[in-house]
């Protein structure tokens, strides 16, 4: 391996203000001798701990949370890590979706603020929590139980990032901080695409004349992003942070927060993947590489303006820009082209996202008894693939490379998301007595969603020789260049064939949901409490396509009525000990992307939308017993049932080329399980220095119904006479797809406090997550079942009392394989690979 010097690059990023937001959730509380809200008072923070927990114990419903100052312990920077230490939830592997008891993406639902954020895939409902830093928010609210406040369509958990709100002294914090994984030194160059550039700004366009003309300005080859320097690919970050709070007339305050950051990311993957039926392999690439790049650039600004005692007022705004760059490498076997050996397959995916969330409300108490709270928001995102390359190449057995002649195989793509949504809350609040009050209000969201995608197919043609041979596999220019061109040797096509003119495949979409609800809260005496409420939703999707394939019909509009009725129970034991009970009726919605009739097509898979697809309507049960020893603790029990009607699934259909699409597979399933926490100091040493941990488990067990009739006949068209989608299932039923048996977490912390005033904290976190189902299998092809994976953490963080912060992080410290295993008579592993242990150091200092 050649030498290579390591250089750590300080990044100075100058972008516009921009963005975040901040509406505190409503949370109903127990007060002392009447029903009241929690008042965080002076400088209480409502991120600590002590406060997190507090408010946990009075609230009528049953919340989880996790707070900014816990994160910070932990090392902790972005939310999905951060939603991942919650109780029950689990970070899907080879994607970038969250599953909360054992329910995926689409049963769940993501707010800021209380107001819907939106996804940046297409594939998924829910944002990559991923690109959200933990430097930004105040807490994390884990909604696990409905009420009649929350979103409608959700399953598993609402999950509600609070943004931050500063109050106090001003002050401007500088920070730094930069990693290495490990695995990268397992290869000698760090391969990308050739066009984006280091900060993810660069963007190609659809070249003109693109099927008429070889006009294609970027390379084919992958490029070393670091020859000829040999610099090690380092992990990089810069962040600014700024608060003040300025006194405006005699009550009035205005808190500001501002942020500016941007981070990187070098990845590299070495293993397997592949593509199997029942005794028959499609796809098995025994040498897999990957490297990858990503980028975030985050910018943010919160205003709150409290005009005097009764009355406030907020504005946040959020931009993010982010992007994910691949360049992957597999090689071994294609059925039909290279069924000995000797496929080379280069893609290189390139993904900019451009998401922006607007939002301005208030709180204004009218009277003692009468108080309105409202929110409104504006989102917009913006998503592309800017030409993402795929080859197929295969070896001539003399040490050179062909393309291979077949359509479709050697292509670039370009697509493009637009999403567009307005949201808002108004929520009525009246006391009526010590004992009742009630709350009613309205909520709205309108999405507007265009998608266009463009892919150009290079095809050696039939009539020409033998294609040019190379020796090396990445020079795929000498292959596909305008000279070749000119001589006719191949052609460019479009997904609707030969033609001059580059139509794009599209759809376009709508969702608008109106919705009311009301609930109450009663007090029956001292230890008893309920709360009773309706929800209302009216929800109609629309949505129109044009792909490039016959389809019965090229639209379709459907409304839906969904009243979801939710009561919250609780009854205090004592001033420490409280028991709950709670049970709702909410919905899950097919997403935009699942409906339309477009075919997404992968490396090892391809996907197809289905517009017969309806919502689940998921019944939910909850009981839960609650200690809380001393300020700060927790001790907690939970029993949880979800009984789901016509689940939605992505399963293998019956086709030719091994699609997957996302069916109603059957009439039911249902999960239940038991949750258990523990938040508990284990020493304390005086002087505020202690030992503690806190740790979480979830056991799951899940079924259900696989029935290919309800599927016939849920896709038939009677214009046609036939079923859109058939399937032959292996069973009847079947454990529910994402649900794992066992999901757990285990931290230890000390936390030392120096009479000087410099502190210590030392937390190893240690993270379990059972198998469950990856995919539902068909045609006698087995499920693919993803195997436990046991993860290990370690973080230091000093704080000296000159204001400068320093931290070291070690992550995923045993590297496990994640390994995903075909259950058939084959019994091949789909996928292997490993993430790579990370070493991570960073600084700040507050001016």
């Amino acid at each position: 391996m050649k030498a290579k010097t390591i250089s750590i690059s300080a990044l100075f990023l100058c972008m516009p203000m921009s963005l975040l937001l901040a509406q505190n959730t409503q949370d109903t509380l127990k007060g002392e001798k009447k029903i009241d809200e929690v008042k965080i008072i002076g400088n209480t923070k409502k991120s600590s701990e002590s406060n997190i927990i507090a408010t946990q114990r009075k609230s009528a419903e049953i919340i989880e949370r996790v707070g900014a100052a816990q994160l910070s312990k932990q090392g902790v920077g972005d939310v999905a890590t951060a939603v991942t230490k919650a109780t029950g939830t689990v970070k899907q592997e080879g994607g970038n979706t969250i599953s909360v008891r054992g329910l995926l993406d689409r049963y769940n639902a993501t707010t800021m603020n209380g107001l819907p954020i939106p996804s940046d895939d297409p594939e998924n409902k829910n944002i990559d929590l991923s690109l959200l830093k933990t430097d930004i928010i105040d807490y994390i609210s884990l909604e696990k139980v409905f009420n009649p406040r929350l979103l409608g369509d959700f399953g598993g958990a609402n999950i509600n990032i609070v943004s931050k709100e500063y109050s106090g002294k001003g002050f401007i914090t500088l920070g730094m901080e930069s990693g290495y994984n490990l695995q990268n030194s397992k290869t000698d160059k760090f391969l990308l695409q050739d066009g984006p550039n280091y900060f993810g700004t660069k963007v190609q366009k659809v070249p003109a004349n693109a099927l008429a003309a070889y006009n294609y300005k970027t390379s084919w080859n992958f490029k070393d992003a670091f020859g000829p320097s040999m610099t090690m690919p380092i992990n990089t970050g810069l962040n600014l942070q700024a608060g003040k709070s300025f006194k405006l007339g005699e009550q009035g305050r205005l808190n500001t927060y501002a942020y500016a950051g941007f981070n990187n990311d070098f990845t590299y993957r070495e293993g397997s993947e592949g593509q199997f039926g029942r005794e028959t392999m499609f796809k098995e690439y025994n040498k897999v590489q990957k490297y990858s790049y990503t980028t975030n650039t985050t910018g943010m600004l919160n205003l709150f303006y409290k005009i005097n005692s009764n009355h406030q007022l907020k504005w946040i705004t959020n931009y993010i820009h982010s992007t994910n760059q691949e360049a992957k490498i597999y090689e071994g076997k294609i059925r039909d082209y290279a069924e000995d050996g000797g496929a080379y397959v280069r893609r290189a995916d390139y993904k900019v996202t451009n998401t922006l969330v607007n939002q301005l409300g208030g709180d204004h108490k009218l009277t003692d008894k009468f108080s309105i709270n409202w929110i409104a928001g504006y989102n917009y995102l913006n998503s592309q693939r800017p030409d993402r390359i795929t080859n197929t190449l295969v070896s001539n057995g003399d040490g050179s490379y062909s393309a291979t002649r077949e359509s479709g195989l050697n292509n670039r793509y370009f697509d493009n998301l637009d999403d567009k949504e307005y949201t808002g809350n108004l929520t009525l609040n009246y006391n009526l007595n010590d004992q009742a009050k009630i709350a009613a209000g309205y909520q709205g969201r309108f999405k507007e969603r265009k998608f266009l995608s463009r892919q150009m197919d290079f095809k050696w043609r039939n009539d020409v020789s033998d294609p040019i041979r190379i020796t090396d596999p990445n020079n795929v220019d000498a292959i596909f260049n305008s000279y070749n061109y000119a001589k006719g040797f191949f052609d460019i096509t479009s997904s609707f064939g030969l033609s001059t003119e580059l139509q794009p495949i599209i759809y376009n979409g709508n969702q608008d949901v109106n919705s009311g609800f009301a609930n109450i809260d009663y007090k029956f005496s001292d230890k008893f409490m309920a709360q009773l409420g309706v929800r209302y939703d009216r929800v109609k999707q629309f949505i129109e396509w044009n792909v490039n394939y016959y389809t019965p019909i090229n639209e379709i509009e459907k409304v839906y009525n969904k009243f979801l009725p939710a009561f919250n129970l609780k009854y205090s034991i004592n001033d420490k000990q409280n028991i709950r009970l709670a049970a709702s009726r909410t919905y899950t919605l097919p997403q935009l992307k699942e409906m339309a009739p477009y075919i997404y097509v992968d490396v090892t898979e391809t996907t197809q939308g289905n517009y017969y697809l309806k919502p689940s309507d998921n019944n939910n049960l909850d009981l839960k017993w609650e200690y809380f020893p001393k300020s700060g603790e927790v001790i907690s029990l939970s029993g949880f049932g979800k009984y789901i009607q016509n689940p939605i699934s992505r399963t293998l259909i019956n086709s030719s080329d091994q699609f997957l699409s996302y069916l109603n597979a059957g009439d039911w399933a249902y999960v239940y399980g038991i949750e258990a926490e523990i938040r508990k100091d284990i020493f304390n040493f005086g002087n505020g220095s202690k030992l503690y941990t806190f740790i979480n488990a979830t056991y799951m067990n899940s079924k259900a119904e696989l029935d290919a009739d309800k599927v016939a006949k849920d896709t038939y068209n009677p214009l046609s006479g036939n079923s859109l989608f058939t399937v032959s299932f292996d069973t009847k039923e079947d454990k529910l797809q994402g649900a794992a048996d066992f999901v757990g977490n285990a931290n230890l912390g000390l936390n030392h406090k120096w009479n000087s005033g410099s502190e210590l904290d030392l937390v190893a976190s240690y993270s379990y997550v059972g198998s469950y189902i990856y995919s539902i299998g068909s045609l006698g092809s087995g499920n693919i079942e993803q195997k436990p994976i046991n993860m290990l953490d370690f973080t230091a963080k000093l704080r000296f009392k000159n204001n400068i912060d320093f931290g070291i992080s070690l992550k995923n410290l045993l590297n496990p394989e994640i390994k995903r295993v075909q259950q058939n008579l084959l019994n091949s592993e789909t996928y292997n690979f490993k993430r790579g242990q990370i070493i991570g150091v960073n600084v700040g200092y507050k001016f």
